[in-house]
Parts: structure tokens; C-alpha cells; sequence
């Protein structure tokens, strides 16, 4: 008898692309997400090509596949396919209303482009039953070897520890940031790895099950030294979750379940920085910058949300939208990328449709628990920490949804027909034309750190002036060029140079050196009184002012007088207006009483330098600008904070809307 010859499988050319296409995406992905610091390298060159590569492949997968006829294509049930029709409308719509068009569409294209993976994804899984063992398998080794990288990076910060610090409080004070950036992004890949470790280890045998019992305890240990609040409400629902989906009976769960909220609350209690955040606040301490900058950040998202509550600003704005908010809000930071929530975010950068999108997701997810309980699971747990961070602008976690979202939607009753592949293929073809042609990035950033890499030429600063007016005519809500723009045009134009400053102190009012530079641009108009009411703003926002070198200067030190009296009064002010033995009232009282020692600088060197922006290239999400530096000379006598008998209230202690407030009673107004 003849053997049987198996003639070998041929793959038609389309195919074998979407495979290759299916490949090559992961493989960037890798790329921008194991390297360590990836999510400030992923927009550097040359790492910024594999993050594009990580992006453009799903569509461009997805678009061969959509008209290849070799293979059944396998969609999702209707609700699913109604859910991404209006993510993906209501990304671009959103993205095309914004005054930030051109930036808001190039970030909207890596939710499209987690949209066109699970489509890819699901069509995959519904092909073979077995799929779903191969995923769980390989989402296990994933998670295994993202746990070992990011303890890896940490043990190795741990070694650069002296051995007093290693038995102190600083090892536990050691947030993990690796290998995304961010210990708040080390807290989420644990929760997405954990309960794939935890599967395996419960189905392997022998050698595999010590290693995903090893790759389980790993993630533990990474969400624990990340340090994140957050991280640990998602453990203790992820536990909850994944013990109602087992169908323990109703007593054992409640006592497992317990059980769970116990140990992630011994978690908390064992890491210091956590315990301290738990720990009620003392009125008379100093306020958290944490808990400040996410108030801040809750109160600036809920506004402009509610100033674009159709559509919103754009998803993944944030950045370009937040300084027409940052004045109205007590304190934080000057700028931020994201608003550490990711319903805050969409409500921001989608407003309606994005709660929308959020609410019809959960619905369906949910609607999907029986067919995969381990990604509903995690999905739980992670979406619980999804309330503490946004995330969805880094590549791993938008594909990691995806692959999630797909084991849980149900398969349509029959293969796409030709009506709904054309349909898919126009679709996924004019959104990969309307990104390349209009998505585009912020030309402001580099216009601005142009300028200011510029002015070290004396000759070249016309032409500084000249790209800061340019980068203000595109957006105006920047406080950098109008900050820097006013101290170029301080002696040639003060006149202009007061309305920058002035612009400047509205985007940002506990800016260090603004109400010096409309000081100075006050007194080179021979307005003396008004000049020294800028300086006594100055000394409020910053009280190491009072004892700055800059007033050896004949012109300012005839200030002195004048700058006292109206501090005094500022101060007397803010008092006032501050709920009494509070931290910032009693600053109040600890400058009024520095008050006598302005102007006096103590005999020896000077510190001076220049303030670099070192975050900028990160929010504009562009690493391959150099970090600007502003043009003001910030002269301090450093010995200062140390002659005095109690500490020195740093810089912007006093919350913006009261420094405007006291702004807007006491200075002039503008020419």
C-alpha cells in the first residue's frame, strides 16, 4: 500500500501579509514596552517608529483582511460591532471638532488602531476552539516574563542602596517604576498579569506550576512596591471577582472574598507610602502634593468636560487643554499629560460619548462573564483601578483590553458577507487616509524649545521672538512662551512684555519669577508704584525673593520701602481669607514676619541659574526636543532658609485662585 502524500499548504499572498502584518505588530509592541523608561522612550527616535509600527499594523491587518475572500471573516454580534462604530465615530468626530485638530487625531489612532486588534483577535479565537488555550498560554509566558523584567529593574535600583538606607524605611519608600516609566503603570501590568499566572499555576503540573506560581508572586511583589493606592483596590475587587465567578456557595465566597479584601489591605498597611496616604490628614501639616495635584486635576477635568459635553476636547489632549484650566484649581501641577482617571479623561476628551462608550463596555463585558471568566476577572479588577489612572495612551494596556474584550464577545451567527467586507474595508481604509493626511503633531513644542535654544546668540533673538509669536499665534494657552516671550521683550518693548507676563501669571499664577518680570517691565515704563506691587506678589508666591541678590540693584532696591507695605497688606489678605490654623494661614503669619529682612542679603556668593523644563519633552509627547530653559535668572541667597528660626513656605504655597484673587484686587489693570 501506497503511503499517502500530504501536499504542502499554500497561503494565498494576502494571507501570508496578514500574518506577517500580525506578527510584526506584536513584535514593536515588545519593543516599546520592555525597554526600560519605555513610555518616555516610545516617542524618541528611533523607538517612536516601533511605536507607529505598533500602531499602524492592526489597521493595516485588518484592512487586508477584510478583503481577502481566502478565509471566513468571523465579527463580533451586533452590540459589539454598534460599540466600536461609535468608539471609532466618536474618536475621530471628536478629534476633528477640537481646536487641537491635527494632535488630537494623530493620538486617536492607537484606540483605533486597539479597536482593529480586537477585531483581528476575535476573528482568530473563533476560528479555532483551541485558540483560546494558545492565548491563555501565551498571555501566561507574557505576563511571567513582564513580572521578571520589572522585579529585575527593581533589584537592581535596590543594589545601588547604601546599607543604612537598605535597613531603613527608604527601601519600602522605593516606588517601582519599571519597565514602563511609572510605578502607576508597574501597578497595572500587575493586575493584568496576575490573574493569568494564577490560572496557570492552577492547571500546570509539576516544573510549569512552581514557575507561574513564581510569575504570580512576582506580580504581587510589583504591585506592592509600586506603592499605588489604586493597584490595591484592584486587587481586592479582582479577588472578589474571580471568587464569585468559581461558585463557591454563597459562604465560602463571602469568606474567601473577605478573605482577599484582607490581604489587599495588609498589603497597603505593610507599604509605608501607602499607610501614610490612608493616615487622616493633620490641618496644621503641610497638604499632600499627591492628593492636591488629583483634586486639582478631578476639578480641571470635570470643567472641561462641561464646557464640550457633546464630544469633549479630543482624547489624549489633555496636555494642551489643561492650561485654560490650571488657574481655577488649588494648586498641582503647571501642566499634566493625563488626569489619573480614566472615566475623568473621557469625560474630558470625549465628554458624553465617552461615558457612553464606558458604560456600553462594562455592559457588554459583563454580558460575556461565562464565556471567559478569568478575562472578565481581570478586566474587574483592572477597570476598578481604572477609576485611579488613565492608561489608554500607552500601547500594552490599550492591546491587553483588546485581547480581553475579544474572549468576551460573542461570535455574530454567520461569517461576514461581501456587503459587510466592503463596509469594514472602507472604513478601516478612509480612517488610515484622514490620520495620514491630518494627523499631525503639536508644532508648538518645537517652535518653542527652537526659540529658546536660540537667545544663548544675543543675534539670533529677533528670530527668537519671531517663532515664540508664531507658537502663541497657534495656541495662545501657553504660559512657557509668553513667559520667556516677556523676558526677551523686557527692555525693547515693555509694554508688550507686561501683557506676556501678565498672560503668563493667568495660565500659571505661582509661576517663580513672573511677578519679577512684570515688575521690572513696570518700572522700565516708569511706573514705580505698580512695580513694586509686582515685587511684593513675588515675595508672597515665593518668599525667597525677600532676600534675592536682585535687590543690590540700584532701581529695584528703591523698591524696598514700597514692596514691604504692600506685602504686609497681601499677607494680611490672604490671612484673612484662609480657614485659621491651617498650614497656609500660618505661612501667612511666618512672612509677615519676614517682612522686616526684605531686601536684606546676607554677605557671601550667590546661588544663580536658570529653571529647566525637564518634563516638557514628556508632556508634549516629543523626547527628541531638548529640555527648554527658561530665560530668567532666578539669584538666591542660600543662606537664607537657614538664618531663620522656622521654615521657609516654598514656592506657590499659596493656591492659585486666591493669588488671583488678591492679583485682581491690588495690581492695575493692563494697558
Amino acid at each position: 500500500m501506497r503511503p499517502l502524500r500530504m501536499s504542502p499548504v499554500r497561503l494565498q499572498p494576502v494571507v501570508l501579509l496578514v500574518r506577517l502584518l500580525c506578527l510584526a505588530g506584536p513584535a514593536c509592541l515588545v519593543l516599546v514596552t520592555v525597554v526600560d523608561r519605555a513610555t518616555s522612550l516610545m516617542f524618541a527616535t528611533p523607538w517612536n517608529y516601533f511605536y507607529w509600527g505598533a500602531v499602524l499594523m492592526p489597521l493595516l491587518a485588518l484592512l487586508l483582511r477584510t478583503g481577502s475572500a481566502a478565509e471566513p471573516l468571523r465579527l463580533p454580534e451586533t452590540r459589539w460591532l454598534g460599540l466600536l462604530a461609535l468608539a471609532a465615530a466618536g474618536l475621530l468626530s471628536s478629534a476633528l471638532i477640537s481646536p487641537y485638530r491635527t494632535p488630537g487625531l494623530q493620538w486617536a489612532a492607537l484606540p483605533l488602531a486597539g479597536l482593529a486588534a480586537f477585531l483581528l483577535i476575535h476573528d482568530w479565537l473563533q476560528a479555532n476552539p483551541a485558540n483560546r488555550g494558545r492565548l491563555a498560554v501565551a498571555a501566561a509566558i507574557a505576563a511571567g516574563l513582564l513580572m521578571a523584567l520589572s522585579s529585575g529593574y527593581w533589584l537592581l535600583d535596590v543594589r545601588q542602596l547604601t546599607r543604612a538606607e537598605f535597613f531603613s524605611t527608604t527601601l519600602f519608600e522605593m516606588r517601582n517604576p519599571h519597565p514602563l516609566g511609572h510605578s502607576n503603570y508597574t501597578a497595572g501590568l500587575a493586575l493584568l498579569s496576575l490573574p493569568w499566572l494564577a490560572q496557570a499555576g492552577y492547571r500546570q503540573r509539576g516544573l510549569l506550576r512552581c514557575l507561574a506560581a513564581s510569575g504570580a508572586g512576582l506580580a504581587l511583589l510589583a504591585l506592592f512596591t509600586s506603592g499605588s493606592r489604586g493597584g490595591l483596590l484592584g486587587l481586592a475587587a479582582l479577588g472578589v471577582v474571580a471568587l464569585a465567578g468559581a461558585r463557591l456557595g454563597w459562604r465560602r465566597f463571602i469568606l474567601l472574598a473577605g478573605a482577599a479584601v484582607v490581604a489587599a489591605g495588609l498589603l497597603g498597611l505593610a507599604n509605608l507610602r501607602v499607610r501614610s496616604l490612608l493616615t487622616p490628614a493633620d490641618p496644621g501639616a503641610p497638604p499632600n502634593i499627591s492628593t492636591v495635584q488629583r483634586q486639582a486635576m478631578l476639578t480641571a477635568g470635570l470643567r472641561m468636560g462641561l464646557d464640550r459635553p457633546l464630544l469633549g476636547w479630543g482624547l489624549a489632549t489633555t496636555p494642551l487643554v489643561y492650561p485654560r484650566y490650571r488657574a481655577g484649581v488649588e494648586g498641582g501641577a503647571e501642566n499634566v499629560l493625563q488626569l489619573h482617571s480614566t472615566p475623568l479623561e473621557f469625560w474630558a476628551g470625549l465628554g458624553a460619548t465617552g461615558l457612553l462608550l464606558l458604560g456600553g463596555f462594562v455592559f457588554l463585558a459583563a454580558s460575556g462573564w461565562s464565556r471567559a471568566p478569568i478575562a472578565a476577572a481581570t478586566l474587574a479588577g483592572y477597570g476598578v483601578f481604572a477609576f485611579t489612572d488613565y492608561q489608554l495612551d500607552v500601547p500594552v494596556f490599550v492591546f491587553a483590553l483588546a485581547v480581553l474584550a475579544a474572549q468576551l464577545a460573542a461570535a455574530a451567527p454567520a461569517p461576514a458577507g461581501l456587503r459587510w467586507r466592503l463596509g469594514l474595508a472602507g472604513t478601516v481604509l478612509g480612517i488610515l487616509v484622514l490620520l495620514g493626511a491630518s494627523g499631525r503633531g503639536d508644532r508648538t513644542p518645537g517652535l518653542n524649545c527652537e526659540a529658546l535654544a536660540l537667545v544663548r546668540d544675543p543675534v539670533q533673538a529677533p528670530r527668537a521672538v519671531a517663532l515664540l509669536r508664531e507658537s502663541l499665534a497657534l495656541n495662545p494657552d501657553q504660559e512657557i512662551a509668553h513667559f520667556n516671550l516677556g523676558w526677551l521683550l523686557l527692555v525693547s518693548e515693555p509694554a508688550a512684555a507686561e501683557k506676556h507676563f501678565r498672560a503668563a501669571a493667568r495660565l500659571v499664577p505661582d509661576k517663580g519669577g513672573v511677578y519679577f518680570g512684570l515688575g521690572l517691565a513696570l518700572l522700565n515704563q516708569n511706573r514705580p508704584a505698580d512695580a513694586a506691587r509686582a515685587f511684593a506678589f513675588e515675595c508672597l508666591n515665593d518668599p525667597r525673593f525677600l532676600a534675592s541678590p536682585w535687590w543690590k540693584e540700584p532701581a529695584i532696591a528703591a523698591q524696598r520701602e514700597a514692596t514691604a507695605a504692600v506685602l504686609t497688606q497681601l499677607t494680611g489678605q490672604a490671612g484673612a481669607a484662609l480657614p485659621p490654623d491651617t498650614w497656609a494661614a500660618r505661612q501667612t503669619r511666618s512672612i509677615t514676619g519676614l517682612v522686616p529682612r526684605l531686601g536684606t542679603v546676607s554677605a557671601g556668593p550667590e546661588l544663580i541659574y536658570r529653571r529647566e523644563r525637564t518634563g516638557y519633552p514628556v508632556l508634549m509627547r516629543n523626547h527628541d526636543l531638548t529640555a527648554p530653559i527658561d530665560l530668567f535668572d532666578v539669584r538666591e541667597d542660600p543662606r537664607f532658609a537657614v538664618s531663620i528660626p522656622s521654615a521657609l513656605p516654598p514656592k506657590g504655597w499659596l493656591f492659585s485662585p486666591l493669588l488671583l484673587k488678591l492679583l485682581d484686587d491690588t495690581l492695575p489693570p493692563g494697558h
